[in-house]
């Protein structure tokens, strides 16, 4: 359809390619329109492995778009005759996957997927290129429905047959490719097109495992799936397909960056020394700020050993989490949290080191076997209680039983536990102790495996597979309760972290968790879950009488403090907030979250030295995760204005960790960085590109380059707009917008739309996050010369809980406009010339 051009953007000082369709193409209207829906098609997506488009437009009649430049290789060329090891590809398709799974959301079919048009770039990241043949919801079912063009040998069958055609039409290809770059050769080949079209349609490939013995059988089994030739016996869509290869790919797609530590070799020092001084600083810090609980026993649930197949950890740590949770409802046991326990998972720490590290007084060990292999699947646990103290066994037991026997299982280990510590447990309890929650294992299985991803991470791809296993285990048992609750959460978690503000999902999270407390109306999940929607939609009170009933049903929940406390903190309830955060950090000692939201509360009071001692904790819990650096350099701006104390915390910690894609450490880099050119070239994007391009606004305002910041801020604008016309009222939208407007300096729109966003933060009651907005107001207002106003929004920033403070106000430059005012002065404790020095 068209030539691509490499180009050089001039204003924002980038390489960028360029396509135009060809002159002669030009003239054709119907080529033209296609051309232009490659453009619109591949615009409307926003993903890492997908190619970003930057701007569409014509030239002398010739229309254009200009997209992302990728330096690297094609997977046609990087795939050799012998093929790439099968877990490398199988990596490389769960990156493709990945990106199709954006289009397939959005209900496009790319109907060209071949090795041309994937690109590996030389950082390893897999991109998808030309949406040309793309078809989408919004096109004529005849357009949808006929192939009109592709490339033949990567075609599914009906696509060669001109039949109807679904995602799972991309999932063939994909399969083809896979096959490709196992094996080497492609799975049909034949002289002559017609040939070729009868073997896709009619024939089956050679085994991939004569072509390739040494595949393992999962991805054979994967690829086979795919080649199907009933587009209903494949997967339907990428997202079915990514969790499947997920599992059989390399390290690196499972790699978490907040729980992950790198391979270098300083990395390795720098953990090893960590390793070394965790013990006595951890155990100090614990006595400091963590006072024990003296009316309750303490208890752990290590995480049991799997002693089966290695892919059914899993249902290992399943096991594992289902007691701890039946555990957690006495009010007489306070039971370490999971995400604290888990991290003993194949330690060979003795007893009493675990229980003086966790403060626990009993520690629950056990083993997991699911023997697959006889007539009737079994299942075979061994469960063991130590008192830590003196180092003795209370109780220990073996039980084995067929596999649809595991729940009565589960409440027999916890009932037995119980019995062992001399726990009250009451009749109600008993009887919910020993309800099924599911009839169908399947079901549960799926449910165990969304539990897996759910708590992997916060990435969006890791909640993106629990919300599609989630749905997958309630379309096998509708009246499944606690699936149901977990969907809700899982599409919670995708609206809290802005992957998707749009009000289906929100919809979507209420109808879930609606369909569990109906099937299970004292279901403590689904309480949970419920208190969670009202959270995302601000209705903070509502959100709190839900969390009242969890606590009641389930007292040591290891959700229940910390949901309390972020709702109290958006209240602007700071002191009850940073209580039931330490609360939720003694259920969860080892956990870096808990340590630092309790550090984030102190610094919001204002109360420095108290954050300080998190910050210390949170960074000793996760040496490698970037935020406690970021705000213990801002304590030392907002508490002392060290600016250099400042500089060197982030130096330091640089050695490694990347903080190039951190928009909290972007708000710092105004501050405590020199050399703003560095900056800008070492700033990568995340997953915010609005942000990313914003802040690259700013740096280059406060360079005094008015080309660049316009252009950064243009292309904000567009995004922008974009989210908002699905999200109209999204205040933190309004107040970006608001900044991007201010880079194009129009002023009547920034401020309508900066004040627009602190109004609707205002309205929600949300003491929080209208600390950013305000401050983003405060920035506007200073640059179209509106100094009075900006100093009122910092009054007031100053008059309440928050990341302001005179020191602050003195070294952002964000402010210089201000320095000569005498309010300003009184603000930063200077006097003015005319009070006198």
């Amino acid at each position: 359809m068209g030539e691509i051009y490499l180009a050089e953007d001039t204003a924002l000082r980038r390489n960028v390619a360029l396509k135009f369709l060809f002159p002669e193409a030009a003239s054709d209207p119907e080529t033209k329109n296609r051309f232009c829906d490659e453009a619109q098609a591949a615009a409307s997506l926003n993903h890492p492995n997908i190619v970003t488009i930057y701007e569409v437009n014509e030239y002398e009649g010739r229309p254009y778009f200009a997209m992302e430049y990728i330096e690297g290789e094609s997977l046609d060329t990087l795939v050799s005759d012998e093929g790439l090891p099968p877990q490398r590809a199988a990596d490389i398709a769960v990156r493709i996957c990945r990106g199709l799974n954006e289009a397939h959301k959005l209900g496009m079919i790319h109907r060209d997927l071949k090795p041309s048009n994937i690109m590996i770039d030389n950082e390893g990241q897999v991109k998808i290129l030309d949406f040309g043949l793309a078809v989408s919801p919004r096109m004529r079912e005849s357009e949808a429905t006929v192939s009109t063009g592709g490339t033949l040998a990567y075609m599914s069958p009906e696509q060669v047959q001109d039949g109807p055609m679904t995602t799972a039409s991309d999932m063939f290809s994909l399969g083809v490719i896979m096959y490709e770059m196992i094996t080497g050769k492609r799975p049909f080949e034949a002289d002559y097109e017609a040939s070729l079209s009868y073997a896709i349609v009619n024939e089956e490939p050679k085994a991939v495992e004569e072509l390739k013995p040494e595949t393992p059988l999962e991805i054979i089994d994967l690829i086979s799936r795919m080649l199907k030739k009933n587009p209903e016996e494949r997967f339907q869509k990428a997202g079915d397909a990514i969790e499947a290869l997920d599992r059989v790919a390399t390290p690196e797609t499972r790699f978490w960056i907040g729980r992950t530590i790198g391979r270098s070799s300083r990395k390795f020092v720098f953990v090893s020394v960590i390793i070394i001084i965790v013990a006595a600083a951890l155990y100090g810090l614990r006595d400091q700020i963590l006072p024990r609980t003296l009316e309750k026993k303490t208890l752990a649930v290590l995480p049991f050993e799997n002693l089966g197949d290695s892919g059914d950890e899993y249902f290992t740590d399943g096991m594992t989490d289902a007691v701890t949770m039946h555990l957690a409802r006495f009010g007489e046991l306070a039971v370490i949290s999971r995400t604290s326990s888990m991290q003993y998972k194949g330690s060979d720490k003795n007893m009493k080191q675990i229980g003086f590290e966790l403060g626990a007084e009993y520690i629950l060990t056990g083993t997991v076997q699911w023997d697959k292999r006889a007539d009737a699947e079994r299942v075979k646990i061994g469960a063991s209680l130590v008192r830590v103290e003196d180092d003795t066994y209370l109780w220990s037991e073996s039980y084995e039983r067929v596999i649809d026997k595991v729940f009565a299982l589960q409440s027999e280990i916890a009932s037995n536990v119980t019995d062992a510590l001399n726990v009250a447990v009451s009749r109600d309890e008993i009887l919910r102790m020993e309800r099924q929650p599911t009839q169908n294992l399947e079901a549960y299985d799926f449910y165990l495996r969304g539990n897996e991803y759910f708590n992997r991470s916060w990435d969006k791809e890791d909640i993106e597979i629990a919300v599609g296993l989630y749905r997958r285990s309630v379309e096998l048992d509708p009246d499944f309760a606690l699936a149901h609750a977990m969907l809700s959460r899982a599409h919670g978690m995708m609206y809290s972290e802005f992957y998707d503000r749009s009000e289906k999902r929100l919809h979507d999270a209420r109808q879930a968790v609606e369909r569990s407390l109906e099937l299970d109306p004292g279901l403590v999940e689904g309480h949970l879950a419920l208190g969670y929607c009202y959270y995302c939609r601000g209705e903070y009170d509502m959100a709190l009488e839900q969390f009242a009933v969890v606590r009641k049903l389930q007292p040591n929940n290891r959700y229940l403090y910390n949901a309390i406390g972020a709702v109290q903190r958006r209240q602007g309830d700071f002191d009850k907030a940073v209580q039931n955060f330490i609360r939720a950090l003694r259920l969860d000692p080892l956990s870096f979250l808990r340590a630092f939201d309790v550090a984030v509360t102190y610094g919001l009071m204002r109360r420095y030295s108290d954050a300080e001692k998190y910050l210390d904790r949170a960074i000793i819990l996760a040496p490698d995760w970037p935020l406690p650096y970021v705000y213990r350099s801002w304590l030392y701006i907002l508490r002392d204005g060290d600016r250099l104390k400042a500089h060197k915390v982030m130096t330091d910690a640089s050695a490694w960790i990347d903080f190039s894609n951190s928009k909290y450490y972007w708000w710092l880099a105004r501050i405590v960085e020199d050399d703003y050119d560095a900056v800008i070239a070492a700033t990568s994007p995340g997953s915010d590109t609005a942000a990313y391009f914003l802040h690259l606004a700013q740096m280059n305002r406060l360079l005094g380059r008015e080309s660049e910041e316009y252009a950064y801020s243009d292309s904000a604008r567009v995004i922008l707009i974009q989210k908002m016309s699905a999200r109209q009222e999204e205040a933190r939208y309004h107040s970006y917008l608001g900044k991007a407007y201010a880079g194009l300096r129009m002023k009547e729109q920034a401020i309508y739309h900066s004040r627009k966003g602190v109004e609707l933060m205002q309205t929600s009651r949300d003491a929080f996050d209208v600390i950013y907005l305000m401050v983003d107001l405060a920035e506007i207002l200073v640059i179209f010369g509106e100094h009075d106003a900006a100093i009122d929004q910092l009054e007031q920033l100053l008059a309440r809980p928050g990341f302001i403070s005179p020191s602050c106000l003195r070294l952002d430059p964000l402010w210089i406009p201000l320095h000569d005012m005498p309010r300003f002065k009184n603000l930063i404790g200077e006097k003015s010339e005319k009070q006198g020095t």
